[in-house]
């Protein structure tokens, strides 16, 4: 199975760390980038992790992996409910010792209300979030026909569920269990 991986480590032990992903009996391939501001981004081709090849078999997505102080590994893994249970299924029948910390179902629902949508698109396109900005709040609830305050909270009510959703979907994907 192929890895993408970033990882940030201080600058003096990036060549250690290159040397320790080399050195591990399991990684049979890896391309690696060290930048100057302390990740190392690469891509490691793994040959006996089991883990990994049922990840992949059971067409889950495997969006992280972290290892915690004693060498315990925390996997965030994506997938449908079928994949998850064959995934999970694997892992029970090859005796991989696993806990299923936070399972969560995504729905697929409108973000925005049609109006908040045509307004926020409308308030892009003319350069209302610009800076400097390319027009005001006034003009574009005139060009809107509603009252200054009524397009503010329109526009407020919009940013606010966008925000909060960015936020959501990056907590979902680096929280700590």
């Amino acid at each position: 199975m192929k890895h993408l991986f970033d990882i940030q480590v201080k600058p003096e032990l990036r060549d250690e760390l290159v040397a320790a992903i080399r050195g591990d009996k399991d990684v049979a391939d890896l391309e690696v980038i060290r930048s100057g501001t302390g990740h190392v981004y690469g891509a490691a081709t793994s040959a006996r992790c089991t883990v990994c090849k049922e990840v992949a078999k059971s067409n889950c997505f495997l969006a992280s992996v972290t290892v915690e102080p004693g060498g315990q590994a925390r996997w965030r893994v994506f997938g449908s409910g079928d994949s998850f249970k064959e995934l999970t299924g694997a892992l029970e029948r090859h005796q991989i010792p696993f806990e299923v910390k936070l399972k969560k179902t995504l729905k697929d629902k409108e973000l925005l209300t049609s109006r908040q949508e045509q307004i926020l698109a409308i308030a892009f396109e003319r350069g209302y979030f610009d800076f400097p900005k390319r027009i005001g709040l006034e003009e574009l609830a005139s060009i809107m026909g509603v009252r200054t305050s009524t397009m503010a909270e329109i526009l407020r009510r919009g940013q606010k569920k966008i925000l909060g959703e960015y936020l959501a979907r990056r907590a979902l994907l680096h929280e700590e269990l």
